[in-house]
């Protein structure tokens, strides 16, 4: 982008290709390092996509989760990863120590924010679940209202038809068709 004659490049160029296939190709993406004022104890952040579908394959519902989990407890915490996502990193040197501690509890940390999610994602799946129950019975219920109301509809004109014909009127084809 040095060269003043670029003004834009396409996301399907070679030279962007190239770049993007480095960076997901590297692990060094996968991590970073931020120092929060408001956070007393090392720890990670990961961020988890939660998608729900419905039978057809459309999404339902999608969410990002943070869950920061503190290398001294293993705390699994949602409001804080929120609060490490959007918190601005200080200016000062890391402590190798935390950052060894997190590095090595590693495994650990990502168990304990697997937990968590799945017990987050079970709650959203049982909410889904209700309210998608409510919804069909409230559907039920309206088309069985429909029906009824239609079959009062269908007997009056029936009824009606009846009286015609019982007035003298040949009513046999009318009713038939209703």
């Amino acid at each position: 982008m040095d060269h003043e004659e670029i003004t834009y490049l396409a996301p399907d160029t070679d030279v962007l290709q190239r770049l993007m296939a480095r960076v997901l190709e590297d692990e060094r993406g996968e991590v970073g390092l931020k120092l929060i004022p408001f956070v007393d104890t090392p720890g990670i952040t990961y961020n988890y996509r939660v998608a729900f579908e419905d039978g057809t394959g459309d999404v339902i519902r999608e969410e990002t989760i943070p869950v920061f989990v503190d290398a001294v407890q293993e705390d699994a915490q949602h409001a804080l990863g929120e609060r490490v996502i959007v918190g601005d990193s200080i200016a000062a040197k890391p402590d190798i120590d935390d950052i060894r501690t997190v590095l090595d509890a590693q495994a650990d940390l990502r168990t304990a924010a697997d937990r968590y999610v799945s017990v987050r994602v079970r709650d959203i799946k049982n909410r889904l679940q209700e309210n998608r129950h409510k919804e069909t019975a409230r559907e039920l219920e309206n088309i069985n209202e429909y029906a009824q109301s239609e079959q009062e509809r269908i007997e009056a004109f029936i009824e009606e038809y009846e009286r015609k014909a019982d007035a003298g009127s040949d009513m046999e084809i009318a009713i038939r068709n209703q």
